[in-house]
């Protein structure tokens, strides 16, 4: 309904800009889901022999690696220091 209203009114409503441990929370969940992703890419290794497919999950892999570097520089420049994740490349 908010955004109803914004695009109605055409003026936006300005954001709350939460609390410190609340952005932490948000950062640790974001690491923690994308950290995930990169698990399940790289446990679908083992079950192609596809050259396309591993190909796709090279891209893939890379593309959640560049999320989660962005995440930590995002979280750093607001003095949020999170746990690094284990980088490591199969190709």
């Amino acid at each position: 309904m908010k955004l109803f209203d914004e695009i109605k009114t055409g003026i936006k409503a300005k954001k709350e800009i939460p609390a410190k441990d609340t952005r932490r929370e948000y950062y640790e969940r974001s690491c923690s889901r994308l950290t995930e992703q990169l698990e399940n890419i790289r446990n679908n290794y083992d079950m192609t022999d596809d050259p396309d497919t591993i190909d796709a999950l090279i891209y893939e892999e890379n593309a959640v690696l560049c999320r989660l570097d962005s995440l930590y520089r995002q979280a750093r420049s607001e003095g949020i220091t999170l746990e690094p994740h284990e980088r490591r490349r199969y190709y």
